[in-house]
């Protein structure tokens, strides 16, 4: 008989969004302890999609579970930052490159606008929206590669990887630098250098991760 305590359930897609929402904007911090019955109130809910939700969490990388004691907003650590980014590295910088080799003058377009919207958010002081207006940018370039697979890849990558995002973007002093080389990439897919496109893209991603690294250390 199938296992009715794991069936998706609009109500357990609803909580896994919220709670999803509230790990990567750091609401519930790290190490954070999920307790159903908590929740289960807090939302003002059952049980059983509380469960789910926290299933698919763990599922996702967002939570850990941990034998006895249930599960928890997953640790950051400094090993799991490299090997996050070093995969972002190898897979984002292969989209890069194949999305701009598909990539028309319409999607730079769209990435420049979202990139004009992204300096209003920060110049409104708003670092953490403009985090969400970055994964557009490159939503748009990706999904120009034609590969639906490997997007899906991509956002769950970027699941594991915005709490190391949060904290920079929390703790940043000069917000310009966790997006500087956007305007570089959206010229780049206008140019259709692709090889081009995903060299900035891993050069983004090798400085975030020290960047990201060295704010581990002070802390």
């Amino acid at each position: 008989m199938p296992d009715t305590s794991v069936v998706a359930t609009p109500l357990a897609d609803q909580v896994f969004t919220m709670l999803r929402r509230q790990i990567v904007e750091g609401v519930l911090p790290p190490g954070h302890r999920l307790r159903v019955n908590e929740l289960a109130q807090d939302v003002g809910t059952s049980s059983m999609p509380v469960r789910e939700a926290i299933r698919r969490l763990v599922e996702a990388g967002l939570a850990e579970s941990e034998p006895y004691k249930g599960a928890r907003v997953r640790q950051l650590a400094v090993g799991e930052l490299d090997n996050i980014y070093d995969a972002r590295i190898l897979i984002e910088g292969a989209c890069a490159r194949l999305g701009t080799i598909n990539a028309g003058k319409s999607v730079a377009d769209r990435m420049a606008e979202h990139w004009a919207t992204l300096q209003a958010t920060v110049d409104a002081g708003d670092a953490v929206a403009a985090l969400e207006h970055d994964d557009e940018i490159l939503n748009e370039l990706f999904h120009a590669a034609g590969n639906p697979t490997l997007v899906d890849i991509v956002h769950g990558l970027w699941d594991k990887c915005r709490p190391y995002r949060m904290l920079w973007a929390s703790n940043a002093s000069d917000h310009s630098e966790l997006w500087q080389h956007k305007p570089e990439l959206i010229e780049a897919v206008r140019a259709g250098d692709a090889e081009g496109a995903e060299r900035i893209v891993q050069r983004s991603y090798e400085d975030a991760k020290a960047i990201v690294r060295e704010m581990f250390a002070a802390r």
